[in-house]
Order: C-alpha cells, then sequence, then structure tokens
C-alpha cells in the first residue's frame, strides 16, 4: 500500500477517497489485531469520527482533503498507540486451526 505523506510535507496530490481508503485500512488492521475488543475497537474509533466532524465544521477545503487528512492522522494516532511498530500490521491476526 502506498504511504500518504503527513500534512506539510507538501504533497497535496492525496484525494479525499486515498486518505479515507488508508483511514479504513488502519481500521481494519485495529480490527485484525485482535488486540481491541469490538467495543474499544468502536470506542477508540470515535476520536477519529471526532476529528472529521471538527474539520468538516473549521474548513472551507471543497475537495475534501482536510477531512480526509484529519480523519488519517487521528487513525494513525491509534495505529501508533494498539500497533507496535515493529509488528506487520496483519500480524497480530489471530488464525483459527
Amino acid at each position: 500500500m502506498e504511504e500518504i505523506p503527513d500534512s506539510g510535507d507538501g504533497d497535496d496530490t492525496a484525494t479525499y477517497v486515498d486518505l479515507m481508503r488508508q483511514t479504513r485500512t488502519i481500521h481494519r488492521q485495529l480490527r485484525r489485531s485482535g488486540l481491541l475488543t469490538s467495543r474499544q475497537l468502536m470506542e477508540e474509533w470515535d476520536t477519529v469520527e471526532a476529528a472529521i466532524y471538527v474539520a468538516l465544521d473549521t474548513t472551507e477545503d471543497r475537495s475534501g482533503r482536510a477531512v480526509g487528512r484529519a480523519a488519517l492522522n487521528a487513525a494513525r494516532e491509534l495505529q501508533a498507540k494498539w500497533l507496535p511498530a515493529d509488528q506487520p500490521p496483519e500480524a497480530g491476526q489471530q488464525s483459527s486451526p
């Protein structure tokens, strides 16, 4: 997966769709990691949704990139909190016998 640069890197080519796709990928990684219960994930993901609403209320960006960037940044914070940096994203996935 192509990593979307953090804001401030001067790359404004990422679209809202690109940003939200990567945000959904992080959600999927967290869900599959087995480190959080469904309820914990839902509660943690509220911060991503809150970031979206704040961005919607505070930006005039019609492209949606500001909202997508806010969502991705919040999701990356959760990813850093719950998924160890040295663990591949899907490595925490529980395998069934």
